[in-house]
């Protein structure tokens, strides 16, 4: 059977635990424009750390900490939770049907 793996989501390679209970998936939501105030869209787009620890309390469900991410989340799942939050950036018609294509050298 084929495992389906939603683009909004973030399989954690280590669960964590929030108020008890075990985590072992992080949902992102997209953020409203509000949500994005004093963060720089450049630095969303380049995964700055310090970024990033500031939008993903906003965007995640269960809702988690500037501290918890950067204390209890994996390298590794820190950044899919980063590169996964860029999707909200690129419109729907953009990513539908493309590739990634490399040119080749002449």
């Amino acid at each position: 059977m084929t495992k389906v793996s939603k683009l909004n989501a973030v399989t954690l390679s280590t669960p964590i635990t929030i108020d008890g209970k075990e985590v072992k998936e992080i949902t992102l939501r997209k953020p409203s424009t509000g949500e994005l105030r004093g963060l720089g869209t450049v630095d969303i787009l380049r995964m700055e750390v310090d970024t990033m620890l500031k939008l993903l309390p906003r965007i995640t469900q269960p809702p988690l900490s500037s501290l918890q991410i950067s204390a209890e989340i994996e390298p590794e799942d820190f950044t899919e939770l980063a590169t996964k939050t860029l999707l909200f950036f690129v419109k729907k018609e953009q990513m539908e049907g493309q590739f990634l294509e490399l040119e080749a050298a002449p």
